[in-house]
């Protein structure tokens, strides 16, 4: 079988190309962060090594226009084009699944995807699509798929694979079940590298500090915490499943040996916590990887690693850390249910500060609850972590709800959201009712991305450089660089409907 795995180009009306791999909160951005798809890497490479052949379709990373991506995969003349969806591109899968069927009308059309594979009906009611693949274990699912319509031309009516909803006719479909929730992560296939052009991805991204860098194959699926309300990660289908220690040893070593990478992050949910992560580190030490020259990094919560934990890290190299923030008032990370309190924050990160790691932290503003005093007060708190060098970089967002998260179900449940176009959901503009007009929201924003230029947060990053520790000086003199040029384009991205509130919105903050 001839197999696409395709991410068309989605360039909005400023020019931007929208960021879908990796199934995140989409974003537009006029200069992109180029994510490799890590679960539909996979999934290519178990059909490659399966005998399929594979065409890996990134028409934004491999630099596209649509009118070429889509002649380009036309010419191919595949079997089976695979999507990733979520909310904000939904209309535009819909449209382009029927122009592609009219060019193509013997192809399979699968779409993959959080916001899919809980509306899966919704998609195949507006578009032309065949297969909604409602598992986020998709790189299973997808083999086992291809395989049974390589041998059974009859798979529509009679397969009982699970998690898929399959068109059967013009007008009606047919459920194979709930999918399986925990698969064995160590007999799917690590990354074929060349495969899915990994270095296509390799320079274009803020976590790198060192480049060429690169996504690990995850070793935690999705996420072993799975509570966070506003994440994709939650809810009653989902759970996680883990990868072994030794597996994942094994690729950072071909990565770093074999293809020369400088910086590794893991892009799990929330990566290893006790044992494992003692073990991981361990190993890297042990395989003497973290002499390489080679960083890495990793997703994870508040409380996940203690002081021990994070000393060893350190010494195995680790830099990166990414840890959600999203705000610093007790009552939003309750009704988040993120689990931890702002007492605990404090020594997490004076841990990793203290043996050298990089802390980023995640922010977020507009909840529709979010008063003036909680806004205020997570900028306080932001300021005040950056400017005593216990974070190093912020990346802030609007709450938007998406993928019928619970958030996104508890707003439309209070009748809260502005909007019912998918379109909206981009991120660029507040999109829920909320105590204070929209403008302040989006000058919060500016404030904390404001932090990257104050001489407060300059000077404690000179400071820095009398630990004497690389890192720190390519930091200050290299990654800065880079840095500031993101920071500018996620304040226009984040704030430029400010000053353009609309009477739904003005209704909404007078009531």
């Amino acid at each position: 079988m001839k197999v696409a795995i395709s991410y068309p180009p989605i360039v909005n009306d400023q020019g931007q190309k929208a960021m879908v791999s990796q199934n995140r909160n989409v974003q537009f951005f006029q200069k992109p962060t180029y994510l490799l798809p890590v679960i539909h890497a996979q999934a290519a490479t178990a059909l490659d090594q399966a005998g399929h052949d594979v065409y890996w379709d990134d028409g934004n990373a491999q630099l596209k226009d649509y009118d070429k991506w889509l002649s380009d995969l036309v010419a191919w003349q595949p079997d089976v084009v695979v999507f990733e969806s979520t909310t904000p591109v939904m209309k535009f899968y819909w449209k382009t699944s029927r122009q592609l069927k009219e060019l193509l009308p013997s192809t399979t059309i699968v779409i993959t995807g959080y916001h899919s594979m809980r509306r899966p009906e919704e998609t195949l009611d507006e578009s032309d699509i065949d297969v909604v693949l409602r598992s986020n274990n998709l790189d299973f699912v997808l083999l086992r798929l291809v395989n049974e319509m390589a041998t059974n031309p009859f798979w529509r009516m009679t397969s009982d694979i699970e998690g898929l909803t399959i068109r059967t006719s013009e007008t009606e479909s047919r459920s194979t079940g709930n999918f399986i929730q925990v698969e064995p992560l160590d007999k799917t296939p690590l990354i074929d590298r060349d495969l899915v052009r990994w270095k296509d991805y390799a320079y274009e991204n803020g976590n790198f500090l060192n480049t060429p860098g690169t996504y690990a194959s995850s070793v935690v699926r999705d996420c072993m915490f799975g509570k966070c309300t506003f994440c994709r990660y939650n809810g009653p289908d989902l759970t996680f499943s883990m990868m072994s220690v030794e597996r994942s040893l094994d690729e950072y070593q071909d990565l770093i040996e074999n293809h020369g990478v400088k910086e590794i992050f893991d892009d799990s949910g929330v990566w290893y916590r006790g044992r494992e992560a003692r073990q991981f580190a361990q190993g890297i030490i042990d395989r003497g990887l973290h002499k390489k020259g080679c960083y890495f990094g990793i997703n994870t919560r508040f409380e996940y690693l203690d002081e021990e934990t994070i000393k060893l890290m350190a010494k195995a190299n680790f830099r990166f850390v990414l840890l959600g923030f999203e705000a610093a008032d007790d009552e939003t990370l309750m009704r988040l249910n993120k689990g931890y309190q702002m007492e605990h924050v404090e020594s997490c990160l004076t841990w990793m500060t203290k043996y050298g790691l990089h802390p980023h932290l995640t922010i977020m503003v507009g909840y529709y609850w979010q008063t003036r005093e909680q806004l205020d007060l997570t900028v306080k708190t932001v300021k005040s972590l950056m400017y005593r060098g216990l974070a190093r970089t912020l990346q802030v967002t609007i709450c938007t709800p998406l993928d019928f998260t619970p958030y996104h179900q508890e707003c439309i449940d209070q009748g809260i959201l502005l909007t019912d176009d998918y379109d909206d959901h981009d991120m660029s503009k507040l999109i829920v009712t909320a105590p204070l007009p929209h403008d302040e929201y989006y000058k919060a924003i500016r404030e904390i991305y404001s932090i990257t230029f104050n001489p407060r947060f300059i000077a404690r990053q000179i400071m820095f450089l009398g630990k004497m520790r690389k890192r720190d000086w390519q930091f200050l003199f290299t990654y800065s660089i880079r840095a500031i040029r993101r920071v500018r384009q996620h304040i226009f991205n984040l704030t430029r409907n400010e000053g353009k509130q609309t009477e739904a919105e003005r209704v909404s903050v007078s009531a």
